[in-house]
């Protein structure tokens, strides 16, 4: 069983390491160019959507967020 919040265990390795540049990218160069965090965010989910229209906007925000932020930790 997959967990549901990680889609890309189904996808080949290549795409999904590849959907996850993609996200790192847009997040990592809209901060370094002095973007707001949350925009860069924004615009990396919505990267993350495009390849995985299937996904709910908060579950998406979720994995997003992980993916550039790491875990929370208390």
């Amino acid at each position: 069983m997959t967990d549901p919040r990680f889609p890309e265990a189904d996808q080949p390795i290549a795409e999904a390491i590849a959907c996850r540049d993609a996200v790192q990218r847009c997040y990592s160069g809209l901060c370094r160019c002095g973007q707001p965090e949350r925009y860069a965010l924004e615009a990396a989910v919505t990267v993350y959507r495009y390849h995985h229209p299937e996904i709910p906007p908060a579950q998406a925000e979720t994995i997003v967020s992980h993916w550039v932020a790491g875990p929370v930790r208390h």
